[in-house]
């Protein structure tokens, strides 16, 4: 079971994170109402509609609102687009899961896979490459991986659209998931092979080889024993994918969560920025707790 302590630390990282994005999104310059009314409008027209938005009251009364309105799962309405904020994140929630999902999936199995092959083959030539692979993976950030990647396959081999979702296909995929598979594979095979290294190096192997179980037995064995350390490193790169499902949407051009928030915070749109980043909030938090009991699933001792 999952403590109580540790819900009670993630409800409390709830409650900071509303707090936190209700007032940072108003600290941000620019009027919302000026925008949405353009330079035209006057200034009684300015005040009426923000009397009208509630945007005129103090900001400790416009958190009470926002905060009790959050409790009942009503995220308010758009400024610009006038639309329930709950309405566009469902419609653009979907691009953005399955590039989360295709990326969080590839990203683990090959990210284990390879460094446990480093591990084997320590010092060793394929141990060499896969190093020098990772050194260079993570040379690279996101967003300016995302465009080399997009003039190599969509420019010079014309094999995948450059800025496209269509119907959400593998072209359509392809290159958003591998911006993302690549440095975060990379980092996974980094831990993944120092935590086998480092998990051989216990007595209890010599016992194993003392026994004269084969090596395939014994490194499956130390990869049970190293999992629930890997799946908290998963765990923490969940909220690096979102992020970088985030930037990756807006070199890409897909109608996912990133570029909502883009265009909320392009607008001052409060309702929008604020929904966005709670609702990722929530699924990390989500996705935390399943793989927290997990790892508890896997190894009993990490429940305390």
């Amino acid at each position: 079971m999952i403590n109580q302590k540790k819900i009670m630390n993630l409800t409390f990282t709830c409650f900071l994170t509303l707090v936190a994005i209700f007032f940072l999104v108003r600290l941000a310059p620019g009027d919302p109402v000026e925008r949405l009314l353009g330079p035209e409008a006057t200034y009684e027209e300015i005040q009426n509609y923000r009397n009208d938005l509630g945007l005129n009251e103090t900001v400790f009364l416009q958190f009470k609102t926002f905060f009790l309105k959050t409790l009942q799962g009503d995220l308010g309405k758009s400024l610009f687009k006038r639309k329930d904020v709950m309405v566009l994140l469902s419609k653009h929630f979907k691009p953005t899961l399955t590039i989360a999902f295709f990326t969080i999936f590839i990203s683990s199995f090959f990210g284990v896979i390879l460094g446990l092959i480093s591990a084997i083959y320590k010092s060793k030539k394929p141990d060499h490459l896969l190093r020098l692979f990772s050194i260079l993976a993570l040379s690279f950030p996101i967003f300016s991986l995302g465009p080399i990647l997009v003039y190599i396959f969509s420019v010079k081999l014309q094999a995948f659209p450059v800025s496209e979702w269509g119907d959400g296909g593998f072209k359509y995929l392809f290159l958003p998931v591998l911006t993302l598979v690549i440095p975060l594979s990379s980092v996974l095979s980094r831990f993944t092979r120092n935590k086998f290294l480092e998990e051989m190096k216990a007595p209890w192997i010599e016992v194993l080889k003392a026994k004269g179980l084969s090596s395939l037995s014994i490194n499956l064995r130390v990869l049970k024993v190293c999992s629930p350390s890997l799946l908290n490193v998963i765990a923490i790169q969940l909220s690096v994918i979102l992020a970088g499902t985030m930037i990756t949407e807006t070199i890409f051009d897909i109608p996912g969560m990133g570029s909502l928030l883009l265009e909320g915070i392009q607008n001052r749109d409060y309702p929008v920025v604020q929904g966005v980043i709670l609702y990722s909030t929530l699924i990390y938090m989500i996705i935390y707790f399943l793989t927290d009991y997990i790892a508890q699933k896997c190894d009993p001792r990490i429940s305390d």
